[in-house]
């Protein structure tokens, strides 16, 4: 497959102390954050760095702001020359600016066919570990900074709403999962924004051919759907998909909130059944989920929930689930437990 990559040179890579004179200027070529990002940034991150457009862009960006960051390439010896060309890119450019790179091999293929998983979910997994490796190794309370903007924001309502999921949910520009605080600064930028950005700075990135293959879900979804989409309405939908996605991610705020301020639980935690059995499936069904989510619960869905609604009524011949992660909710004494799965108790 041919490589279509910008070739990288000293020409090609701009300066540290360039970027942050663009910024201080105000220079209006310049990315900025997501808003809610800002606080975040003042401390220590590690970055995501493939050697992309997108997370090119999001290093100058945050080299530009100040930021005290080291960067994360994972070489997932997938494909040949052109992987060990995008790790040399990377090593080149963080040299230039200055930023400590780390540089992570891993075999995904091997991986992928130990674990029967694809080489795309086996690579984002991987991604994911390593960079919680390197955030952790670093000493500094580091969070994580991702290259995924507004269009990419898009292809994942779609791609999620076409697997079944409850409602428009796009990416938040922050999350907390699994003990680390994961940032997505560049959210509320496009790709044609981040390309401009780097032609007018004069910065090269690579190319990942693999890219432009329809070959799986994703890429269908940027090189297919979203065209289709636009010549379909007139119009380029990424803004309207990214509203869309956002006042559903206000009301569900805003639905976690007023369960929140709620006496459901008792002083030990555990969800009071009298005052749910009367209500609305609805509503019952959104308290389970609220629930589970401050148990942190894993991998819940609407199975889950509709099984643990079906055994909260005493009448019900089984008092038990078990859910992911070694855990199981047990009906016991007009109240809803989460417990680990090797607890004894069983009598509801």
């Amino acid at each position: 497959m041919p490589l279509t990559a910008r070739v990288s040179s000293s020409s090609t890579l701009i300066t540290s102390t360039k970027l942050r004179e663009l910024y201080k200027a105000g220079s209006g070529c310049v990315l900025q954050p997501e808003p809610a990002c800002l606080p975040w940034l003042q401390h220590p991150i590690i970055i995501g760095l493939s050697g992309g457009r997108d997370s090119v862009a999001l290093l100058c960006m945050l080299i530009g702001h100040g930021c005290a960051l080291q960067a994360c390439h994972v070489h997932h010896g997938i494909r040949g020359d052109e992987a060990d060309a995008d790790a040399a890119f990377c090593a080149e450019l963080c040299a230039a600016l200055r930023v400590k790179l780390h540089t992570e091999y891993v075999d995904i293929p091997a991986l992928a066919a130990e674990r029967g998983t694809s080489l795309e979910t086996t690579a984002r997994v991987e991604r994911r570990r390593i960079l919680q490796q390197v955030a952790e190794r670093s000493g500094v309370c580091a969070s994580i900074a991702l290259a995924h903007h507004a269009d990419d924001q898009a292809e994942t309502v779609l791609f999620r709403l076409a697997r079944g999921a409850a409602g428009l949910r796009g990416m938040r520009p922050v999350h907390c999962a699994e003990g680390h605080v994961w940032l997505r600064p560049l959210l509320g930028c496009t790709r044609a924004q981040i390309t401009g950005f780097l032609r007018s700075i004069g910065q090269a990135w690579r190319e990942d051919s693999t890219n432009a293959v329809a070959d799986v879900a994703r890429n269908r979804l940027r090189l297919e759907v979203m065209p289709a989409l636009n010549r379909a309405m007139g119009r380029d939908v990424t803004p309207i998909i990214n509203r869309s996605a956002r006042l559903h991610e206000e009301t569900l705020s805003a639905l976690e909130f007023a369960l929140s301020q709620l006496p459901l639980t008792d002083p030990q935690g555990r969800l009071y059944l009298p005052t749910l059995l009367d209500k609305p499936a609805a509503y019952r069904k959104a308290v389970i989920r609220h629930y589970l989510q401050q148990c942190a619960v894993r991998g819940i869905s609407e199975m889950m929930i509709m099984q643990i609604d079906d055994i909260l009524n005493p009448a019900a011949p089984v008092s038990r689930i078990d859910l992911p992660g070694g855990l199981r909710a047990i009906r016991r004494q007009k109240r809803l437990i989460i417990e680990p799965a090797s607890t004894g108790e069983d009598e509801a």
